[in-house]
């Protein structure tokens, strides 16, 4: 269940990631008018993802007795 997790997780961070770049290199005026806050709202995404992402991805820690 967790490799399943991870895979669907790991699918939404690629996307999540493919928009952040597209903000960051954006020329539209749009999103040139509103890209502070767009930078803001999209690193606050990305990167707890990632790092739930890389988490899950992790193998699990073996029990030490």
């Amino acid at each position: 269940m967790r490799k399943v997790l991870a895979v669907i997780l790991t699918i939404f961070t690629l996307y999540a990631i493919k928009e952040t770049v597209v903000i960051f290199t954006s020329s539209d005026v749009e999103i040139a008018s509103h890209r502070k806050q767009l930078i803001l709202i999209a690193l606050s995404i990305t990167v707890p993802l990632v790092v739930l992402s890389l988490w899950l991805w992790r193998p699990k820690p073996k029990n030490v007795e």
